[in-house]
């Protein structure tokens, strides 16, 4: 059920009445939660797949990398596209985005399942084969997840007001933080109970169940909603990106989104294999690096909306990057349990900043760009930055596989004759330094647009031009 909310806009002599909807509490939750399955996926893909097919399945480190980035260009290109497509379909009984995602969503469960299961198509051996597979399967769930997730991300601008998007984001950042540690939970299984050609029935279940999830956890929002922005009829892929483009915010903040997913990209491939090669976590010690994630992770949302409010969503993004960079470089230093507890908990309140920031910020600039316009271009705003996002993160994909390539000559923390690649140790400060640039990046891009101010100059300009075109000749 929603609200209305009665404003003026001079669209016309009379200065006819425009009926804004804001979005009840429970539709927040939904719509936010409609993310737990999609992150899940995603999250446990981000944990696992160097795990599944390097560390288990044994594909060399060089392909594991190379089909990882194949996968990253191909969701580069399906996010732009099916943005752009859902600003283009015409709104019919099921409006322009929800096709979209009915469609998308039990084809993306299909295409996550295959993902898991080689040993029904190639041989042990073929590691040419194990190649091709794991490019191909990671490519299609990617290829899926653009045609849901995008469209899905496109209406949140629609539904939703400025201020309401803090909470609204808040609520998929619940979503993705369980799905992070739920993801967590597969990646244990994975190294617990999977074997070397093959997969157990306790993780057959696991991914079904999160199959399950990803369907049903888009049916409330598929029912319930109905706004939509404006639309365009003709399209104009070139006049729409070109709009977006002009804008030098919108580009900054590309290229500090950018530079900072090539350190978070880092950051969630080696997460698992970080606590669970190199610190020798237990079943135990994993639960309860699950707990510190999700405690610090809902701590920090407060915190970051606090801020948000107070100084700006600008100085809070770096303040949250700042905490990372300060602590990945004790990556080099970690010798103990208790220090590795302290820097995951400081890692985990800067990536729960990453993951907060995005949506809030493209669905700001949608709106801008709307409000100067008076054309909806939520789609391209969601879409195009998945295009220079992608590359960056193929590009960290192919620096983890050279980082990881490096001799195996670091002391595993707490034995005398363990070593692993010098990867354990360096990854940190790596990602540090990408994380270092995207803050220096974001002194050059506004993130707090005055919208109030923005409607009434616009506001004033269109009511301008109406009374001029109606002067008698």
């Amino acid at each position: 059920m929603t609200f209305p909310r009665v404003l003026i806009s001079p669209c016309s002599l009379d200065m006819c009445r425009e009926i804004e909807m804001v979005l009840t509490g429970f539709q927040k939750i939904y719509f936010g939660m409609a993310r737990l399955g999609p992150s899940m996926m995603l999250d446990m893909l981000d944990l696992s797949t160097a795990l599944f097919y390097f560390s288990i399945q044994e594909l060399p480190g060089i392909f594991t990398g190379v089909s990882i980035a194949i996968s990253y260009l191909v969701i580069a290109a399906s996010q732009f596209s099916f943005g752009y497509l859902s600003d283009r379909l015409k709104s019919g009984k099921w409006g322009r985005r929800k096709p979209f995602v009915m469609i998308g969503a039990p084809l993306m469960a299909l295409s996550f399942m295959f993902i898991w299961i080689p040993h029904l198509f190639i041989g042990a051996s073929d590691t040419i084969g194990l190649f091709i597979y794991a490019a191909t399967t990671l490519s299609i769930f990617k290829l899926f997840y653009g045609l849901v997730t995008t469209p899905f991300q496109s209406w949140m601008p629609e539904l939703t007001e400025p201020e309401e998007r803090p909470s609204v984001s808040s609520w998929q950042n619940v979503a993705n933080f369980l799905a992070f540690v739920l993801g967590t939970v597969g990646a244990t299984l994975l190294a617990e109970f999977a074997i070397s050609w093959g997969l157990p029935l306790v993780l057959v279940i696991f991914i079904l169940a999160i199959m399950y999830i990803e369907i049903i956890g888009f049916i409330p929002s598929m029912v319930g909603l109905h706004k939509e922005g404006k639309f365009i009829p003709q399209p104009d892929i070139k006049k729409d990106l070109g709009y977006a483009l002009k804008n030098r915010n919108f580009l900054g903040w590309l290229g500090a989104r950018g530079l900072l997913s090539v350190g978070i990209a880092m950051v969630t491939a080696t997460a698992f294999p970080f606590v669970n090669d190199y610190l020798q976590f237990g079943l135990i010690d994993l639960l309860m690096f699950g707990l510190e994630l999700l405690g610090v992770v809902f701590g920090f949302f407060l915190v970051w909306r606090w801020m948000i409010t107070n100084v700006g969503k600008r100085k809070t993004l770096q303040v949250s990057i700042l905490v990372g960079v300060l602590a990945l470089p004790l990556t080099l230093f970690v010798a103990d349990k208790i220090v590795a507890y302290f820097l995951i908990a400081l890692i985990a309140a800067s990536v729960s900043g990453y993951y907060l920031f995005p949506y809030i910020i493209e669905a700001d600039f949608a709106h801008v760009d709307e409000v100067k316009t008076g054309e909806g271009r939520a789609g391209i705003y969601t879409g195009f930055p998945s295009i220079p996002l992608n590359i960056f993160q193929a590009f960290s994909a192919i620096l983890w596989g050279i980082i990881f390539s490096l001799p195996s000559l670091a002391l595993v923390p707490g034995t005398t004759d363990t070593y692993l690649s010098l990867g354990y140790v360096y990854w940190g400060p790596v990602a540090a330094f990408f994380m270092f640039l995207s803050i220096i990046v974001l002194f050059k891009v506004d993130l707090d647009p005055d919208f109030q101010s923005l409607k009434q100059e616009y506001s004033a300009v269109e009511s301008e031009s109406i009374s001029h075109d109606e002067l008698p000749s």
